[in-house]
């Protein structure tokens, strides 16, 4: 029950926050100056709701106090930073969804590691890895090929995406490692990640694209809200 009032919550506050920003952007037909002229500081407040709604679940319904919990929900207080940032100066975002995608990638090497990790899932994180790597490089060349170019911000967005890969490499190899089918929700959680972040990138740096913003917020409210599934698929 409490993870159905927890979905219906979440994705209340998602909806709403991607459609306001949509209005804001002009992106829909649906316009209304009230809408537009929303404060900033309280659309940045229904925009952190859905990743403190997430932190409030698994600090509620799992008090064990086991670390997988604490990371997790640590990594999900930085995203809602991260969500903060993003609106206000876009590379503290860009720094404090690296943290949150580094408490991640812990949490779940460290508990791979914890269950004994073998070949197969060691060998799942390298190839993964080495082919997000290819993904990155080809993604940066195409983001840099049109005006305005990545310019300064080349370097600090190549160390975030290599990190955010390694959220996607991580969740995989410890889906191996326990061997529940379930694991693969928060490793499609860290695709969807990978997806929005590249959106965002298509968006700032090559081309606008028709309902930008929207299709960016829902990928990634859809992406916390997988990877928080964690906590109800992982039982430590």
């Amino acid at each position: 029950m409490h993870l159905i009032i927890y979905g219906l919550l979440f994705w209340l506050f998602a909806t709403i926050s991607a459609f306001l920003k949509a209005v804001r952007e002009d992106e829909l037909a649906y316009q209304t100056e009230r809408i537009k002229n929303l404060p900033k500081g309280l659309f940045i407040a229904i925009k952190v709701l859905p990743a403190l709604i997430s932190v409030i679940i698994i600090v509620v319904f799992r008090p064990s106090g086991a670390l997988f919990y604490i990371l997790l929900a640590v990594a999900l207080v930085f995203c809602a930073l991260g969500d903060v940032g993003m609106e206000t100066k876009f590379l503290a975002g860009v720094l404090f969804f690296l943290i949150a995608h580094l408490f991640l990638t812990a949490n779940f090497l460290w508990h791979s590691y914890i269950l004994g990790v073998s070949l197969i899932p060691l060998l799942s994180f390298v190839i993964s890895y080495v082919i997000m790597i290819f993904v990155i490089i080809y993604a940066v060349r195409f983001l840099d090929s049109s005006e305005p170019r990545l310019g300064p911000l080349k370097i600090p967005l190549l160390i975030y995406v290599l990190i955010l890969s390694l959220t996607l490499s991580s969740s995989l190899i410890l889906w191996i490692t326990i061997g529940n089918p379930l694991g693969v929700v928060p490793f499609i959680g860290a695709i969807i990640f990978v997806i929005s972040d590249l959106l965002i990138g298509i968006r700032l740096f090559h081309h606008h694209f028709n309902k930008a913003e929207f299709t960016i917020f829902s990928t990634y409210y859809l992406a916390i809200f997988l990877l928080t599934l964690s906590f109800t698929i992982y039982l430590f």
